[in-house]
């Protein structure tokens, strides 16, 4: 299963790139699609690859977060949702944002020469729909005549798997973590992104240690992205989201010398 789930996020990953090979390579004979626009409903594999190869844009996307939930229905078959931000880019410098929703529905085959049965996807339904323009025809290129939307900070690309504490599994963008708090008696870590809080399985002293270029302790229960620091005060770190971080005495100058550093670093 996760396997399954980790190659889900890879397909949209790669297919908000304009890259649609993994995607098409694990399409099913049978696979239903339906989405992006209402009314846009795709059967069979070869109805797919034909509609793909009429597709022609100069678009191009940025993904937030990806927060992937599975269910086992079978040994053979399984749901995997993924919900996530995405801006789309228009050649015009206009920018729209959505939230994202992608149903996937997989399935064991056995394919012609192998030995062994392959996964393969039976449906995938995009929610959050958008009316359809006639001249549409896989991506949105008219959607921004019904949403419009904001453009998320993005500076770094690089993504960091987390197991969430109800076995949700995430790919956060690493920079979109501002502060991270111990939790479950230290065994478990809760992350703040934007207005969202996340417990996962890792504990805050595992995070340290393993994203050592993030994260900068600021307290025994506490971890900060400097990026997200607004004020220090007297024992306290402001974030940008208004939280109060608390801030040891005796490690109170280390630390504002850290973010003093960071920040003449920054404006460079």
């Amino acid at each position: 299963v996760s396997e399954i789930v980790q190659l889900s996020a890879e397909i949209v990953q790669t297919y908000y790139q304009n890259d649609t090979k993994l995607f098409l390579e694990y399409v099913d004979e049978d696979m239903l699609w339906y989405g992006p626009a209402r009314g846009q409903f795709l059967s069979g594999r070869q109805a797919i690859h034909d509609a793909w190869k009429q597709e022609s844009n100069s678009l191009t996307f940025s993904l937030g977060s990806i927060r992937l939930d599975c269910a086992m229905i079978s040994p053979a078959c399984c749901e995997v949702i993924l919900s996530f931000p995405v801006t789309t880019h228009f050649p015009s410098g206009k920018n729209i944002t959505v939230s994202q929703i992608i149903h996937i529905s997989w399935c064991e085959r056995k394919l012609e020469g192998k030995h062994e049965k392959q996964p393969r996807m039976r449906v995938v339904h995009i929610s959050n729909l958008y009316q359809q323009h006639e001249s549409d025809r896989i991506y949105p290129v008219h959607f921004d005549q019904v949403y419009q939307g904001y453009v998320p900070i993005v500076t770094e690309n690089r993504r960091i798997f987390f197991r969430g504490a109800d076995h949700t599994d995430y790919y956060l963008l690493s920079d979109a973590i501002q502060w991270v708090e111990s939790a479950a008696g230290s065994r478990h870590a809760i992350l703040h992104i934007g207005t969202e809080a996340i417990e996962v399985t890792a504990s805050v002293q595992s995070i340290e240690k393993d994203y050592p270029d993030l994260f900068v302790r600021c307290h025994i229960c506490y971890l900060v992205n400097l990026r997200y620091v607004t004020q220090v005060k007297r024992f306290k770190a402001v974030m940008a989201d208004g939280k109060e971080v608390p801030i040891p005495e005796k490690t109170y100058t280390a630390f504002k010398q850290k973010v003093k550093a960071y920040w003449e670093l920054t404006k460079r």
